[in-house]
């Protein structure tokens, strides 16, 4: 499996590229969402490019400690391994076991924006596609006359099964970017995201 590192600027370069996919369909969006925390940078970028709102939402599949737990520890494990794992974890089934997802959004900033009918959600990489469907699922509640699209930078074959991406610059590629906790960007990319959500 191929593997990308992305630094913030990368980031940055890829989200325009992204844009330019989108806006040669002449999908005109009004509105960005992003699945919180990790595709923040990406949707912020989308957000200035199209000049319109930002807004997150948050998908957590059920029993998923464990990855909180392991996660400082991933920082000390070789590059080489840790993409091994991540191979492995990918290639399972492990995650279509537990295929529910909590979803959470601040109700309050999303009513002043009630009118916005061309949506973009946007995930870094959709995996299974089981967290940005059951977030699409709740936006298309929430906004009963909208057009959602799905914006990613990658995205795995064995997702199409469950959800459609629109638009992306990837395909099975394992990324590590300024949302991975091992990223040297990371510290940068979370101070960013804290001060958005002040």
């Amino acid at each position: 499996m191929n593997y990308v590192e992305l630094s913030s600027k990368d980031v940055e370069n890829k989200t325009s590229e992204l844009y330019n996919k989108i806006l040669s369909t002449d999908y005109k969006f009004d509105l960005v969402i992003f699945i919180a925390k990790g595709s923040y940078t990406i949707g912020k970028k989308l957000s200035e490019l199209g000049n319109c709102p930002l807004l997150e939402i948050k998908a957590t599949r059920k029993g998923n400690k464990l990855k909180k737990i392991i996660s400082p520890f991933l920082k000390l494990i070789p590059k080489k391994i840790k993409m091994y794992l991540r191979n492995k974890e990918v290639k399972s089934n492990v995650h279509e076991k537990n295929i529910e997802r909590n979803v959470i959004y601040n109700v309050e900033k999303w009513s002043k924006y009630k009118e916005c009918k061309n949506i973009i959600l946007v995930d870094d990489s959709v995996d299974t596609g089981y967290s940005i469907k059951a977030c699409k699922e709740e936006i298309e509640r929430f906004f009963p006359n909208s057009n959602i699209k799905v914006a990613a930078f990658n995205y795995f074959e064995k997702s199409e099964n469950i959800i459609k991406v629109d638009y992306s610059i990837y395909k099975e590629m394992m990324m590590n970017g300024p949302w991975s906790n091992d990223s040297k960007y990371h510290k940068e990319f979370l101070k960013e995201y804290d001060n958005w959500n002040k």
